[in-house]
């Protein structure tokens, strides 16, 4: 599923591409792709005034309201049209047009009179400029959670998945397994600075391709180079040359590895 750089690459390349244009017609080929009430009154000859991320959604701002996409693991924003598993498409008065192409169908595209308002709930974001160590020292403490899960939790922290947080937790010295409000200070510190200096890395690589991800016409993120423990379970580790070890948590699957990582559940 595309995590926050792989989102805001998406966005970047829209706000060069659609803002500005006006839409003229809404196919929608899969029913379920698009959640609207009277969604061609809504949409059509509204004008796309910007394109802004929050969280892992886009959110594509018209005249009134706006579209609310969330790509989920194979959706793909395109201006060149692709051959199959269209879901929903907007045309613009310009001849141009935007596709929602979705091989496994299980992304949105909502139209919401009030995107901040549908968004509410979500957690900070780790790049602004309101997360500060601060505020993080005080929101771990706050629960008493494993930590990788509390992680992925969007309410908790908005924009991280599976690939940011066994990064971010292997340049931090943290186990997977620990427990939220037993991380010492110093971990914390590196935790933050690690969260936010991997995401900007990875935004500034055009996103990290594993399986899928692509944005505009077909270009592939390189962030997947600088890995230094997902996806490498029994590889040696980069800084002390131990296997990294894989194991299931939360239902997701966990790298890092067992010598450079402590353990915290005092």
């Amino acid at each position: 599923m595309p995590e926050l750089p792989e989102v805001e690459t998406v966005v970047r390349g829209l706000q060069n591409t659609i803002v500005g244009e006006t839409i003229s017609e809404l196919e929608v080929a899969w029913d379920k792709a698009f959640e609207a009430e009277d969604a061609y009154d809504v949409v059509v000859n509204k004008t796309i005034r910007a394109v802004e991320r929050r969280a892992k959604y886009i959110m594509i701002k018209l005249d009134s309201g706006a579209l609310v996409v969330h790509l989920r693991m194979t959706g793909k924003l395109t201006p060149v049209y692709p051959e199959k598993h269209v879901t929903v498409t907007l045309h613009f008065r310009s001849g141009k047009s935007l596709y929602f192409q979705d091989t496994r169908k299980f992304g949105r595209m909502i139209y919401t009179p009030d995107p901040d308002d549908m968004l509410s709930h979500l957690g900070p974001e780790p790049l602004g400029d309101a997360f500060i160590i601060s505020l993080f020292r005080k929101m771990l403490k706050a629960k008493k959670r494993v930590i990788k899960p509390l992680l992925l939790d969007q309410t908790f922290l908005v924009g991280l998945g599976n690939i940011y947080v066994d990064e971010a937790l292997f340049q931090a010295g943290i186990q997977p397994e620990s427990l939220s409000h037993t991380v010492p200070a110093r971990n914390v510190e590196m935790l933050h600075t690690a969260i936010r200096t991997i995401l900007q890395n990875s935004i500034d690589a055009q996103g990290t391709t594993v399986l899928n991800f692509s944005h505009g016409d077909n270009v592939s993120g390189t962030y997947q180079a600088a890995l230094q423990v997902y996806g490498r379970e029994g590889e040696p580790c980069l800084i002390c040359d131990y296997p990294i070890k894989k194991i299931k948590l939360g239902q997701r699957g966990t790298h890092y590895c067992p010598k450079c990582q402590r353990k915290f559940r005092r």
